[in-house]
């Protein structure tokens, strides 16, 4: 849901406070491999902040380990306002589970949350695995017998793929890829079972008819694919999402931040944004600047007592 308040510009235009931006191109950041969600919806925005903020936008991959690669590279870039980076759940995760680079709560400035994913399992299309029960019932007679594709690492495996495991009393074989489109190809070629991840990434070869969809892990069921269960629908109350918005170096000058967030708010309002979220199967996450900080710190104070039910290691 889009909360209206995120959405007020405010008083303030952009072009009374442009002169905060400095020259040059702005560099952003995709925490992830080209081909995946991620990067076409970062790819998608970047025009319309471009827009915004009068300035050339430039998006540089920087891939690997659940986003970490990325963060801590950003950490330690000048807080000038020429570098910030796109973000999911996934890479503030990361850190409640294992070391990283960085710490969440206190090396970055948060400039407003945008979108959040709708995630789903899926075979190729003559897979004999038929649906989500069925995937479970194999995986129930032989353990970590089925493999899947997904992103993380094996100390932060993806949420709702653990949740399945966990609610259903089975467990898988996890194979980490570092982006959509290489998972994609390693269910189609056989290399594994099942894939799970982002509707984005699954959408195409879903519609066109190379991948069966066996299952959405949302709260309930997408307008795209009115025929496909949810898992809790089918007894697996298993619903993963990963928020997504934008960072910065902490210690952005005032005006520069204010600056980004109101671009960003102004790009979120945006109908050329609300047909690229659902072209890319994503939902509106709409949060200012500080609604975005706080539900990073929400999540550092909630998640690690649901992996520790999940039986899953925390450093918190």
């Amino acid at each position: 849901m889009i909360h209206r308040r995120s959405l007020v510009l405010g008083s303030l235009s952009l072009p009374a406070i442009a002169n905060a931006q400095p020259a040059g191109p702005l560099r952003v950041i995709c925490p992830w491999a080209p081909g995946g969600t991620t990067d076409a919806y970062l790819r998608g925005v970047a025009p319309l902040l471009s827009a915004r903020l009068g300035r050339d936008v430039v998006v540089e991959n920087r891939g690997g380990a659940s986003g970490s690669v990325a963060l801590g590279w950003l950490k330690n870039q000048r807080p000038d306002g020429s570098v910030i980076s796109l973000a999911t759940d996934a890479a503030f995760r990361v850190a409640i589970v294992q070391p990283v680079p960085y710490d969440a709560l206190k090396d970055f400035d948060y400039l407003g949350g945008m979108a959040d994913t709708v995630s789903g399992w899926a075979v190729r299309r003559d897979s004999p695995i038929t649906s989500l029960g069925d995937l479970v019932e194999r995986a129930r007679a032989k353990p970590e017998g089925l493999t899947y594709a997904a992103g993380g690492t094996p100390d932060n495996p993806p949420l709702g793929m653990r949740l399945l495991e966990h609610r259903s009393g089975v467990s898988f074989l996890f194979v980490p890829f570092a982006g959509g489109s290489q998972m994609v190809t390693a269910v189609l070629g056989g290399t594994v079972d099942v894939v799970f991840d982002s509707m984005g990434t699954l959408a195409g070869p879903v519609e066109g008819d190379a991948l069966r969809l066996l299952a959405l892990a949302a709260e309930e069921r997408a307008s795209r694919w009115p025929d496909t269960p949810t898992a809790r629908e089918l007894g697996f109350d298993a619903v993963h999402t990963l928020h997504t918005g934008f960072i910065a170096p902490r210690g952005l000058p005032v005006a520069v931040k204010q600056q980004f967030a109101q671009a960003l708010q102004s790009v979120a309002a945006d109908p050329a944004h609300g047909v690229l979220l659902q072209r890319l199967a994503l939902v509106p996450w709409t949060r200012d600047a500080a609604g975005y900080e706080e539900a990073i710190r929400t999540m550092f104070r909630e998640l690690p007592v649901q992996l520790r039910e999940l039986g899953l290691p925390t450093r918190l």
